[in-house]
């Protein structure tokens, strides 16, 4: 099967595919950094007492996936440069990817879905606000176009 020549890859080059596993990595570091705290502050409560104040957990939790994965998909698209969304929802995915299999391993429990539609509205919030912030402000733009790849 023959590529079309304009057609661009999302993943050009092993340099891409690294920045996609950094950025997935911060994401789920946060996710990862917040339920251990979570379950040292509340995992000694008995039963009914952490059925009281589930939704926080719940609030909390999900506010972590957020926050991961608007940090992983901002620094992604800001070392990428191209094709926002697919940026955000690739790194998304693969931060869903790590926790996923880390709670399935490690916790020995399954993953909602809401956790990676959390990752995924964080990634693709953090790179839309990259890419407003290079729109409204040229002199950043400028420098940070004229900074050297690393290769």
């Amino acid at each position: 099967m023959e590529r079309h020549p304009n057609r661009r890859s999302i993943l050009k080059s092993q340099r891409d595919f690294r920045n996609y596993l950094a950025g997935a990595a911060l994401a789920f570091g946060v996710v990862l950094l917040v339920t251990q705290v979570l379950q040292l502050m509340y995992g000694g409560l008995p039963l009914a007492e952490r059925e009281a104040i589930y939704s926080l957990i719940m609030t909390v939790y999900l506010a972590s996936n957020l926050v991961g994965g608007f940090l992983g998909g901002y620094l992604v698209a800001r070392v990428r440069r191209a094709d926002y969304i697919i940026t955000g929802t690739v790194t998304a995915v693969l931060a869903y990817v790590f926790e996923f299999t880390y709670n399935l391993i490690v916790e020995a429990t399954l993953t909602d879905i809401y956790s990676l539609l959390s990752l995924m509205i964080g990634a693709i919030v953090g790179v839309m606000f990259l890419r407003v912030k290079l729109e409204r402000m040229p002199a950043l733009r400028k420098t940070e176009e004229h900074k050297p790849v690393p290769e």
